[in-house]
C-alpha cells in the first residue's frame, strides 16, 4: 500500500499532520521531499544574482561572446 502523508519532523520523530491507520510498530519506508529553500528576501526576483553572473564577463574578450558563438562551440 502506498499513501502520501505530510509530516513534521520534531524532536527526532516524524509526526503525521493527519491520522494514519497503521498498527503500532508497523515498519514503513519514508521518502523525504522537503520544500525548496526560500529565495533571499533581498532579491525576490533573482535579478541581483543574474547581474553578478553577467558581470563575470566585463573584463572578457573584446568581441561580444554571441558574435562568435559557433566558433567557440564547434571549432
Amino acid at each position: 500500500m502506498t499513501k502520501a502523508v505530510d509530516a513534521i519532523y520534531e524532536d527526532g520523530v516524524f509526526k503525521p499532520e493527519e491520522p494514519v491507520e497503521l498498527k503500532e510498530k508497523t515498519k514503513v519506508h519514508l521518502v523525504i521531499d522537503t520544500p525548496a529553500p526560500a529565495q533571499d528576501d533581498d532579491d525576490p526576483t533573482g535579478w541581483k544574482a543574474a547581474d553578478k553572473f553577467i558581470g563575470m564577463w566585463k573584463d572578457g574578450p573584446e568581441e561580444a561572446l554571441g558574435e562568435k558563438h559557433d566558433d567557440y562551440l564547434y571549432k
